[in-house]
């Protein structure tokens, strides 16, 4: 049986289970090596910090590493059971936020550095425009999703619009994944007000251990972008 849901609740209890969902695993492995300098390098900078879609939280570990506060970082997730995961860093100082990626209610220009690990969920254009909103003029957002390259290969196309998830139960889970192509990503970036700075494709090739069967790969696709991240800027 499949069932469309609005957030992550249904699949959350497992998420981050790598046997489970291997393909989870190495998703987050290539944005986090996207990541892990970019987020040093824009944090050092001062200024308050978003995570959209934090669930277990990239930038709190990689702050904390560089000794920055993590009292200025806001976690904001739409799923309570996937904010929990981060429930440490609300011990530490950091804030802990459920509310809508493309309608956070935040206040405008207050965050220097916004960051977005896997960010298909809401990869929109409203995601765009509140980016933009809520950026400083010299802030930037690091976002990451899962490559076109790889999903087209991947999703038949019925499914081009969500993830697929086998959990537990045995149930089959369909959440929300947007993943447009390179150029297309560009052009929704651009068309909020904002400009791509920088972004690069991530390949299986650099994977710390097994890839999963999910990404499909041979000699050819091993090569090619698995997730892609970009570097995001106002105008």
């Amino acid at each position: 049986m499949c069932q469309r849901i609005a957030t992550y609740d249904a699949i959350a209890a497992e998420y981050y289970d790598q046997a489970r969902h291997p393909t989870c695993a190495n998703f987050s492995e290539l944005s986090n090596a996207f990541l892990h300098s970019r987020i040093q390098k824009y944090a050092a900078a001062g200024g308050n910090i978003l995570e959209v879609g934090a669930g277990r939280s990239t930038a709190a570990p990689i702050l904390q590493e560089r000794s920055v506060p993590v009292t200025r970082l806001t976690l904001l997730d739409q799923s309570a059971r996937m904010l929990a995961y981060s429930r440490d860093w609300e011990d530490k100082g950091a804030r802990l936020l459920l509310g809508d990626a493309c309608r956070t209610q935040l206040p405008e220009r207050s965050f220097r550095l916004i960051v977005s690990a896997l960010g298909d969920p809401y990869n929109c254009p409203a995601f765009w425009r509140e980016v933009a909103r809520l950026l400083e003029p010299s802030g930037v957002c690091l976002f990451t999703t899962p490559a076109q390259e790889w999903a087209t290969r991947f999703r038949p196309p019925e499914g081009e619009s969500h993830a697929e998830f086998v959990i537990a139960d045995g149930r089959t889970v369909l959440v929300p994944s947007k993943i447009p192509a390179r150029e297309q990503q560009v052009s929704m970036i651009a068309d909020a007000g904002l400009h791509s700075i920088d972004d690069e494709g991530l390949s299986a090739e650099t994977l710390s251990g097994l890839p999963s069967p999910k990404l499909l790969l041979d000699e050819v696709t091993m090569r090619l972008p698995i997730v892609r991240g970009f570097t995001v800027g106002r105008i």
